[in-house]
């Protein structure tokens, strides 16, 4: 399996996580364990990105803004980038948080998870739609409608 393959898999997983955890916010201990889940995602994560920096350190998250200007400010890379990190940090932030509501005295940090909780799906929302607005070859492979590896070999058949 390509490495694309596989951060379409992860991809799918913390995204699919995140919302059943979203919408699963008045179901108790359903909900702990989808956190939980999110949780062990990020961590999968993090781990994936200490053995292999190369292409998947965690500096893909950090945009770049040289050579941003008004001609490509909709298609430059640091849009995206910023898009993901903006995903990134909401869904750790409420996935911390939502670990300490569990613990002595975790009523203080219910009405912030619950407000990050609302941030990560603006962040997912804003992401998403930018994708596929703007770079939707890349929104079509991860919502697996497109495979650009078929394509690829079509043409060199031809």
């Amino acid at each position: 399996m390509s490495l694309m393959h596989k951060i379409r898999w992860y991809h799918a997983a913390l995204a699919i996580l995140t919302l059943l955890a979203y919408f699963s916010g008045d179901f108790g201990a359903i909900h702990d364990w989808l956190g939980y889940a999110v949780g062990g995602i990020i961590v999968l994560r993090l781990g994936w990105a200490v053995l292999n920096p190369r292409q998947l350190g965690l500096n893909k998250f950090y945009p770049h803004f040289e050579g941003l200007d008004w001609s490509n400010a909709l298609s430059h890379p640091a849009i995206s980038k910023s898009l993901i990190l903006a995903v990134a940090v909401t869904v750790i932030l409420a996935t911390v948080t939502g670990l300490l509501t569990l613990g002595a005295g975790g009523h203080v940090f219910e009405d912030i998870h619950e407000a990050l909780s609302g941030l990560v799906i603006w962040a997912v929302v804003l992401h998403a739609a930018y994708l596929y607005l703007m770079k939707r070859p890349l929104a079509r492979f991860m919502l697996y409608r497109d495979d650009p590896t078929k394509n690829r070999r079509k043409t060199a058949a031809r």
